[in-house]
């Protein structure tokens, strides 16, 4: 899985909802410096065709045939998503709030990098006193 963000996306294995207490959750991706993050990591899928200079981007492998859950934090954007991958696919994640606040979840194929959009799942706190 490709992750693209001008913000920070952190993943939470095994999970459609938000704990980062998990085992295996923590930060994919931080455009901010001062976190432990893994940006920049490679496992060879095709090229971006093109990308802003105010994101970064990192390649990690996530567990198929399991739900991921992701919390991505922006300037004015706070998001959580859940999505189930399948074995295989390679899936390239946006999360930009710089001109709108989103996220995108496209399926990769093929060495000619055609997308189809995947549909997210709204996610929460695993636990609502995490959020006080």
């Amino acid at each position: 899985m490709r992750v693209i963000s001008d913000g920070m996306i952190r993943g939470v294995p095994k999970s459609d909802c938000v704990d980062f207490r998990l085992p295996g959750a923590g930060v994919m991706v931080a455009y901010r410096d001062g976190y432990a993050n893994r940006n920049g990591e490679s496992l060879g899928m095709p090229a971006v065709s093109e990308r802003s200079s105010a994101t970064v981007m990192t390649e990690l492998l996530v567990p198929a045939g399991q739900p991921i859950a992701f919390h991505y934090i922006g300037d004015q954007c706070y998001n959580m998503f859940s999505f189930v991958p399948k074995a295989g696919a390679d899936y390239q994640l946006d999360a930009v709030g710089f001109y709108r606040c989103g996220v995108t979840l496209k399926q990769v194929a093929g060495a000619t990098v055609r997308y189809s959009s995947v549909p997210l799942k709204e996610s929460k706190l695993c636990r609502v006193t995490d959020n006080f």
